[in-house]
């Protein structure tokens, strides 16, 4: 944190507090449930897009982290990134034994903000490209000590999991139950709450 940083109770612009509204009471919480869930379950039903012929004999997403961070936004809107990063865990059956392959991924979705009359909020997640999706494989001993026509087989699905993220990420944001929870009527909520 800089020093010059607002703290608790000073003074801020109109601005400074509709953004960190936004931030703060809507978007965190509101993405962490929605997006998050969204996003695990795209990349664990991302396994039929992987090889056959590599057997996949297990696959599984675990999330570790979820990040939300500002971005700058065009004209004076407000903007974020949000950022998934977990372990992907898969084992695929080589020559009839498992190995684990596991991959580090990170997704970063861009949510633009909306703000609609009169007091409605829209969080709109922008379609992903593969840039904004990264995949590491780790290569443990077993995975190293494979002959190398095997391991050329496998170093493309890193390739692969990655566009098939892409795929299925984008296919869940265009969901309809999505774009209803990320839509916040601030003056409906406001007046079940003041009666």
């Amino acid at each position: 944190m800089s020093d010059n940083a607002p703290q608790p109770g000073d003074l801020i612009s109109y601005q400074a507090f509709g953004e960190n509204f936004i931030r703060y009471l809507i978007t965190v919480p509101r993405l962490k449930g929605e997006v998050e869930e969204t996003l695990r379950r795209t990349v664990e039903g991302s396994r039929s897009a992987l090889p056959n012929d590599l057997l996949v004999a297990s696959y599984q997403f675990k999330p570790s982290d979820l990040q939300v961070h500002h971005r700058d936004a065009e004209g004076s809107g407000v903007a974020f990134t949000l950022q998934l990063t977990g372990l992907l865990d898969i084992t695929l059956r080589v020559m009839g034994l498992p190995v684990r392959t596991p991959m580090d991924v990170e997704i970063n979705v861009r949510i633009d903000v909306e703000t609609r009359y009169p007091l409605t909020i829209h969080l709109v997640p922008q379609a992903i490209s593969g840039r904004e999706v990264k995949v590491k494989a780790r290569m443990p001993k077993e995975l190293r000590a494979l002959p190398t026509q095997l391991l050329n087989r496998i170093n493309p699905l890193v390739m692969t999991v990655r566009e098939a993220i892409v795929r299925e990420v984008n296919a869940q944001l265009q969901r309809d139950d999505l774009r209803e929870a990320t839509t916040i009527d601030v003056l409906k909520i406001a007046s079940k709450k003041l009666g």
